[in-house]
């Protein structure tokens, strides 16, 4: 499988099509702020206060949705937006589109062949990484950015979600795809049955997807409390915001310091 170029990255390092494309679409996309909100969960007088929520502990930290399903990992990234209180959903395959002036992604690589799409859609992920508030949709279908390991070092400015669809048969017996082996650099794996009806399937994943997520974030501040960190550098929303800052140089999760170069 072919990986991201960085020689021919580096062109699309700041180009700013891509960043004006991207807020233009966001632009377009924001979602209503309801749902999760970004405080703790209601209390009436005399309770205590309970767990924060999923908005309080992401802090505006984005979202990256990857997986061989487009669509799912569209609406997915949609529902979530939906919920987060001003979070905006981005479709990466969309975003590639409309940079090209064609429909998708899939248009792109037909036209060009995968690895031109591919590049095209890394360069829209490093622009994302750099958003807050954004649940990201990557392109799927195995020959997407997110499919490419290389590639994972701007996904990493975020929390990465993979989308396990399976097709009803056992684990056992489930063919390991190339992609896997980048799509398991997610944080967060959810498995969920393939379904035709594309709603039903996103309904029964949302609420996998936030459990997961309430889970690793709460259990990163745990650890982090448990072995002494300052209080400001307990959360995993925290240790992403460096990592971007720092430049997304690859060195995830042992974050080097900051005049370390990639090699």
């Amino acid at each position: 499988m072919a990986h991201c170029a960085h020689s021919r990255l580096a062109s699309y390092s700041h180009n700013t099509r891509t960043a004006l494309v991207l807020r233009k679409r966001a632009a377009k996309t924001r979602a209503a702020s309801k749902g999760f909100a970004d405080g703790r969960t209601n209390t009436t007088p005399g309770e205590k206060a309970q767990t924060p929520s999923l908005g309080k502990l992401l802090n505006g930290c984005p979202l990256f949705f990857v997986g061989d399903d487009t669509e799912v990992n569209e609406r997915v990234a949609e529902a979530f937006a939906e919920q987060l209180r001003g979070y905006t959903p981005l479709s990466t395959s969309k975003v590639v589109g409309e940079m090209n002036g064609v429909e998708d992604g899939d248009a792109v690589a037909r036209d060009e062949g995968e690895d031109a799409a591919a590049l095209a859609e890394a360069a829209v992920l490093e622009t994302a990484s750099t958003f807050v508030r954004t649940a990201v949709a990557c392109r799927g279908g195995g020959g997407g950015a997110a499919a490419r390991g290389a590639c994972w070092r701007h996904i990493h400015g975020g929390i990465g979600v993979w989308l396990d669809g399976r097709d009803g048969k056992p684990q056992a017996n489930r063919k390991v795809l190339p992609q896997d082996e980048a799509y398991s650099l997610a944080e967060v794996k959810v498995v969920f049955e393939a379904c035709t009806d594309v709603e039903v399937t996103t309904q029964s994943i949302v609420p996998k997807v936030e459990e997961a997520l309430n889970a690793l974030m709460t259990n990163f501040e745990r650890e982090a409390e448990k072995k002494g960190m300052p209080e400001g550098q307990r959360s995993l929303a925290a240790k992403k915001l460096l990592y971007v800052k720092l430049g997304a140089r690859g060195d995830w999760p042992e974050i080097q310091p900051p005049e370390w170069q990639p090699e």
